[in-house]
Parts: structure tokens; sequence; C-alpha cells
């Protein structure tokens, strides 16, 4: 991108993912090349899984003044594809701009939604910080995939501020960074518009999920469905359960309830995957599945 004009940036993530983390080594990369860059986020009532944006601004040679959110970036990068469904990532994106996309999906899947007078750039983050970090959170991952499809700084000037974030466990995320950069698929901008066609979730409305609460108006159930928010699910073994109730009474999101046999089971349409059900059931009765999409 044109360095002789500010570049940018708006991150679309969830709590905990680290959407700030990567904000930060993109403006210190940029500063550690001789830019100007700032880095921020954007923060309400959000809690760990909820729906953040973070922020950066590079410029190659004047000091950068202003400090308000971004509206209409050069840059969107989405950590999260669940996001894609419920939030309009391409809001205010700038013609010849960079959408950059975590997806498990192909470049060609994504083009009929996504594409448009910017280029397209996807790649399986989560996929490679999996193998890579062993977790997946896909900060690191996805830095090099922005470095990618943007080009405003070099992918070894990240080397040193994750060095100094992460420490011991920096190896393991630049190279996570490295696999990134090199799997990052692109496509061109589209002068022609796809035509798109939004399928909405039927969800149940606030009342049936909330029976006999005090609330009188409508949440915003669609946005905070927390069970998009996994990566893996449980999986009850009852042949060893002993309906002790550890499960119901550790879960620190009142998603375990008790059925009419006296078994439990998680709600999966709030159980987030945390696994401290599974951790602290004495009989291993509880399983950590990994979602296949």
């Amino acid at each position: 991108m044109n360095g002789q004009q500010t570049t940018e940036f708006r991150w679309h993530g969830r709590g905990g993912q680290g959407a700030v983390t990567s904000a930060e080594m993109i403006a210190l990369a940029a500063i550690e090349e001789g830019k100007f860059a700032q880095a921020f986020p954007s923060f309400g009532p959000e809690r760990r899984g909820a729906p953040v944006l973070a922020f950066n601004r590079v410029h190659d040679s004047i000091p950068i003044k202003i400090r308000s959110g971004v509206t209409n970036p050069d840059v969107v990068v989405v950590l999260d594809p669940g996001l894609l469904t419920i939030i309009d990532v391409m809001a205010g994106l700038k013609e010849n701009g960079v959408l950059v996309i975590n997806s498990p999906k192909s470049l060609s899947e994504l083009k009929k939604d996504y594409s448009g007078p910017w280029n397209l750039a996807v790649v399986d983050a989560t996929k490679i910080a999996r193998k890579e970090l062993g977790v997946p959170i896909v900060n690191t991952t996805m830095l090099g995939a922005v470095v990618k499809a943007v080009g405003i700084i070099k992918l070894e000037s990240l080397n040193g501020p994750i060095k100094e974030h992460f420490g011991a466990r920096a190896p393991s995320n630049i190279t996570a960074a490295r696999e990134a950069y090199e799997q990052t698929q692109i496509a061109p901008p589209v002068k022609t518009m796809p035509k798109r066609v939004e399928v909405l979730e039927v969800l149940p409305s606030w009342q049936e999920i909330l029976p006999g609460c005090v609330v009188t108006s409508p949440g915003s159930a669609k946005q905070y469905r927390t069970g998009d928010w996994r990566s893996k699910y449980t999986d009850f073994d009852y042949s060893r359960c002993i309906k002790c109730g550890l499960c119901y009474i550790f879960c620190p999101e009142g998603c375990i309830e008790q059925r009419p046999d006296g078994y439990f089971e998680s709600n999966k349409y709030y159980c987030k995957g945390c696994g401290i059900c599974a951790t602290e059931c004495p009989k291993e009765v509880i399983s950590m599945i990994e979602e296949a999409s």
C-alpha cells in the first residue's frame, strides 16, 4: 500500500483471541522499521468470547495525530469466521483495500460472498495455530497473512515484537506467522460486485430463551449466542456417570442442565467449550471434542 498516506486497519475478533495483541504487533513492527504507527482497542462491556474491535494506523514518514476509531479502513482483518454471519465486516472498506479472513473455506468459496473492489485474502489460521501452538488462538498466525496481503511491513520485522511479548513461546508463534504467510491466498479486486444472498438464522425469541425472566425488552441474542464461540464441544459418556452434579456446579456459564432421568447435559446454544466441566468430572464422563465446522 502507498506509504505516502496513512494506512488504517480494523481488526474483528472475539474477546480472548488476541485481536488487540495483533494490532500492537503490527504497530511495533512498523515502528521498528522507522515508520509511525499506533494501535488501540475498542472496548465496551465485552467478556471473553464477545465480538471486539482493534485498530491500527501506519504512516511511513508523518506522525499520526488522529485517535478516533477507524470507520473507513484500508485493511480489514477477521480473526473469527463466525463473525462473518453476524457483523458486516466489509462496512466502510475502501476500494483497492484488503480484506483478510481466517476461514477453513477456500478462496473460491469465499469469493462469491466477500469479494469486491478490494483484495480478498484467505488463510486457515485456526488449523495452523492448532498445529504450531496447540491452541486455536490465531492472533500471531494472522499476522503472517496480513503481511502477505498488505505488504506494509516485512515479515522479519515481527520477530522482535513477538519475542518480547511471548518469550519462550516466541519460536512457535513466529513459525505460525511464517506458515500463514506462505499459505495465504489472494484474489484481486472485482469491478462487479457479486449478488449476496443473506441467510438469516432463525433463533428462539428472548421470551423462549428466558422464561419467567424479569427482562422486559429483547436482547442481542444473535450477536451473543455464546455457543458459536467455542472450538470444542462436550460429549457425555453416561455409562460412567454417577449423577454427582459437579459439572452443573462448576460450569461458569450455567450451561449444564439436569435431564428428567437425573443425568446432566450441556446446552450447546450457550456452551463456550471451556472444558471446566470435563476437568472437574471425577469419573471422566465428559470429553471435549473438536468442532468440525
